[in-house]
């Protein structure tokens, strides 16, 4: 996120910022998105069979990786997902998710096949930003309920729907 003071908005109504930036608003297909917020509510309930099938389907994975890789993919999805994975609120300023993230890039690096789909450049790009100033105001938030709400109200653009239904909860 851009931390420049113009992009935030105050909503006196509700007593909050907003954080506004519409010269990085990007749409992004459909079909991604759905595939995406798949992935993350994996994620957030560990599951590594969708987070891998996701992955593949995404294109962060081909499919041909080794186990290091696999684990290294899989472990790091897992650790971005925590904020997701209880119910009740997460403690943004007592995580350690950068530097849990930071031990699995070397071995991502080593042994990534295929780069990531374009897309993720810039969505992780908005993401880390966001988890780092939610690290920096020690901000305390309902995460998981925030994306159930969401989830339960999306819209997806497939038929396929049924992938995560089971283990959502």
């Amino acid at each position: 996120t851009d931390p420049n003071w113009s992009n935030f908005l105050y909503d006196e109504t509700t007593n909050t910022f907003n954080l506004i930036d519409f010269g990085a608003a990007i749409e992004y297909p459909q079909v991604f998105v759905d595939d995406y917020l798949r992935m993350v509510v994996a994620c957030a309930n560990t599951d590594r069979d969708v987070v891998i099938d996701m992955s593949k389907r995404l294109g962060f994975l081909t499919g041909m990786e080794s186990e290091i890789m696999l684990e290294a993919h899989v472990q790091a999805a897992f650790i971005v997902g925590l904020p997701f994975a209880r119910p009740g609120d997460y403690d943004f300023g007592s995580s350690n998710i950068t530097q849990s993230i930071s031990h699995l890039g070397a071995t991502m690096l080593k042994h990534r096949l295929t780069p990531p789909p374009d897309e993720a450049y810039s969505l992780h790009r908005k993401l880390s930003g966001a988890f780092l100033a939610c690290i920096k105001l020690r901000a305390v938030v309902p995460c998981r309920e925030l994306l159930y709400q969401l989830y339960e109200q999306y819209e997806f653009g497939d038929s396929d729907t049924r992938i995560l239904h089971e283990s959502a909860a």
